[in-house]
């Protein structure tokens, strides 16, 4: 019994401390999404067309990245059905930010197109991740 509940605290442990960075991702991305658009654009940016798509999937392929591997480091080996139920958990979570940004926060909108690069940034978040995952590469990456 005690060696049960070692592993068990052992496999909490790791999956806390390989989750805590996609816990701070995601609070991140929800901060981000909540301020106010017009203070976002009193911050000059290089004037590049498309940078807020960019930036919506470079966000959402991160978090991939890191519930991904926190998965793997909390369950020991990942099945295809996890990359699929994280990656729509990765979605869900990008639809209900902008979701809110229409109804609740204050001088944002809901943008059909940042949903869909958010979700673009899940898929290769997930698809990549399986590649790196396949080869163990991502271990000195993440």
């Amino acid at each position: 019994m005690s060696k049960i509940i070692l592993l068990l605290y052992k496999k909490l442990k790791d999956m806390n401390f390989s989750f805590i960075k996609a816990i701070i991702w995601a609070t991140l991305i929800f901060i981000g999404s909540s301020i106010s658009g017009n203070s976002l654009n009193e911050i000059k940016f290089i004037n590049i067309p498309g940078l807020d798509k960019i930036i919506h999937f470079t966000l959402y392929f991160v978090l991939t990245m890191f519930v991904l591997a926190g998965t793997d480091k909390w369950l020991g080996k990942i099945k295809f059905i996890f990359f699929f139920i994280i990656g729509l958990m990765c979605v869900s979570y990008g639809a209900l930010i902008e979701y809110l940004q229409g109804t609740l926060f204050v001088a944002r909108s809901m943008d059909i197109f940042d949903f869909i690069a958010n979700s673009i940034g899940v898929i290769v978040g997930a698809i990549l991740f399986s590649g790196l995952y396949k080869r163990k590469f991502w271990k000195r990456v993440l």
